[in-house]
C-alpha cells in the first residue's frame, strides 16, 4: 500500500486517483497518522446505489445557496477568545 500526506494528496490529488484506477490502493494521513484510504471500487458492487437503498444516503432536495450561507450571522465567540484560539485549541487536543 503507498502512502501519502494531506498535503501530497491536495497537491496530487488527480495523480493519486489515477493510481487508483491501475489498482493501487494508497493510504492518507495526516501528522503520520492513518486518517483516509483511497481504494478502487468494486466493480460488481454498485457502492452508492446500495448504500441509497439502504437508507443511510439520500440526495438533497434543494441546492446549497451560498449567498445566504455566508449572509447567516456568525456564531459568537467568548469575550477574550478568537476563532484561531480555538482551533488552535483542537489541533493540540489532536481532534
Amino acid at each position: 500500500m503507498n502512502i501519502a500526506n494531506i498535503a501530497t494528496a491536495k497537491n496530487q490529488f488527480s495523480r493519486l486517483i489515477d493510481r487508483v484506477k491501475h489498482g493501487e490502493t494508497i493510504l492518507i494521513t495526516e501528522r503520520d497518522k492513518p486518517v483516509a484510504r483511497l481504494q478502487p471500487l468494486d466493480a460488481t458492487e454498485p457502492a452508492l446505489g446500495a448504500i441509497h437503498a439502504s437508507g443511510l444516503l439520500s440526495p438533497p432536495e434543494r441546492g446549497f445557496d451560498l449567498a445566504a450561507f455566508l449572509a447567516a450571522p456568525r456564531p459568537a465567540t467568548a469575550i477574550g477568545h478568537s476563532l484561531t484560539a480555538a482551533i488552535l485549541d483542537d489541533r493540540e487536543d489532536d481532534r
